[in-house]
């Protein structure tokens, strides 16, 4: 588990400005391609391009600050520094679409505006992960490294000394192991002591002007994720902190699911639907639809939808009848090309799914799954999904208990890891059926 350190970095400051230039640039650039010179050609449009063009800008400082897009932390991953960006990104967008269509939408290009934040979001993603990986590259080589002494008794050392020394790219390098304060004889730039050392550890890290870490031991509780929430002066540790408790990651989740969704309805859905209902239709007596109760978010209930499959008496058929048997001729078709699952839109748009998490269960089922594995009712902290990283690895339809306990570490790893990055590389790895990509 990478460790955090709130120390400033001088890079960030690089990355902010590059970050502000990138943006300026593109804006100016891409302008300048779609309009020419507006001040020649059009001076009342220029003037409310320039005008937006400042918008942008402040909003951009704005929320970068608000977001601490820039901070950059010794032992970064590269996954979260794209999050933050892209979340970053998509409010930017939100609220420029908001000014755009408030003020005077007439004046400005949709297309504009599309490509500019699209080049924005895809090469400032770029540009990031290759600071980052320039950044760990140097602290691999030992440069800009924070030398530490680990001070106190513990059972946490011996797994921090190993992450320490198998990731030198954290940017740390521990100068010393001691008992006591008493035993330090290296310069070092920081002391990381267990809990009984922290206030000794406090005044003497004062009096020397050094940075102090209390490092917990949780014993078998430190291989799970933690995060630090602070109630009031007590700082509480919580374990399993899932990503998706952070508003802004929630509601940035929550704008791509209606957005990809409301474009998939009207550009793909829209055409196929009537298709697929007549083909229904033609093909067996009911309904077109198929609804049926599925355990979601928080284990409330929820009504899902299909495009019907099995012949509408397949309730009512004879019990050696299997239910392979009674899927008719489109039904096959539709569940090996995954069509039927189109009409979760709809789920997706009324906020009972989303377009990635865990695939949603049936209800009479919660308790099988609950008796069998332990940990099966942490994938209910999130909203089920139309695809999920166990489908996406092909992990589906087993029924035996490893294939049910692979299936859900999977959706487990999927909630606890969540980032925009990996929902969009499950939704590439689902069309493509690219199992090794996730």
């Amino acid at each position: 588990m990478p460790m955090n350190s709130h120390r400033y970095n001088p890079s960030e400051a690089g990355m902010m400005l590059g970050d502000g230039a990138l943006l300026a640039s593109l804006f100016i650039g891409i302008a300048y391609v779609m309009f020419g010179d507006l001040q020649v050609t059009d001076p009342r449009y220029y003037d409310h391009y320039i005008t937006l063009f400042w918008w942008a800008m402040m909003l951009w400082l704005s929320i970068s600050m608000l977001l601490k897009t820039h901070h950059l932390p010794l032992g970064v991953e590269i996954r979260s520094v794209v999050t933050k960006f892209g979340r970053m990104a998509l409010i930017l967008g939100a609220a420029l679409a908001a000014i755009v269509v408030s003020v005077k939408g007439e004046y400005y290009s949709r297309a504009f505006l599309l490509i500019w934040l699209g080049s924005y979001l895809l090469i400032g993603t770029f540009y990031r992960s290759l600071w980052v990986k320039t950044m760990r590259s140097r602290f691999r080589q030992g440069k800009h490294v924070r030398f530490i002494a680990l001070v106190g008794e513990g059972s946490q050392w011996p797994g921090l000394v190993e992450q320490l020394s198998l990731h030198p790219e954290y940017g740390y390098r521990i100068a010393c192991q001691v008992k006591s304060f008493q035993d330090i004889s290296q310069q070092v730039d920081e002391y990381w002591v267990s809990p009984l050392l922290a206030t000794a550890g406090l005044a003497i890290a004062d009096e020397q002007s050094k940075r102090l870490r209390v490092v917990p031991d949780l014993g078998f509780l430190g291989a799970h994720r933690t995060r630090i929430i602070p109630v009031g002066d007590y700082p509480i540790v919580e374990l399993r902190p899932e990503p998706l408790t952070d508003g802004l990651s929630a509601f940035a989740k929550r704008l791509v699911d209606l957005l990809l969704a409301s474009l998939s309805l009207l550009l793909i859905a829209s055409g196929l639907f009537p298709l697929i209902a007549i083909a229904i239709k033609l093909d067996s007596k009911g309904s077109v639809f198929f609804k049926q109760q599925r355990h979601g978010q928080k284990g409330q209930n929820f009504m899902i939808w299909k495009f019907r499959t099995m012949r509408q008496s397949a309730d009512t058929s004879p019990q050696g009848v299997s239910a392979q048997q009674r899927v008719t001729g489109i039904g096959h078709w539709l569940r090996v090309s995954h069509l039927d699952e189109l009409p979760q839109l709809w789920n997706v748009l009324l906020g009972h799914m989303s377009l990635v998490g865990p695939r949603p269960h049936m209800s009479s089922d919660h308790h099988m799954y609950q008796d069998a594995i332990a940990s099966y009712g942490i994938r209910h902290w999130v909203k089920p999904g139309m695809t999920g990283l166990a489908q996406a690895r092909g992990l589906k339809g087993e029924v035996d208990k490893s294939g049910m306990t692979e299936r859900i570490r999977a959706d487990i790893y999927y909630v606890e890891n969540w980032s925009m990055l990996l929902d969009l590389k499950v939704l590439v790895a689902t069309v493509f059926r690219l199992k090794t990509w996730v």
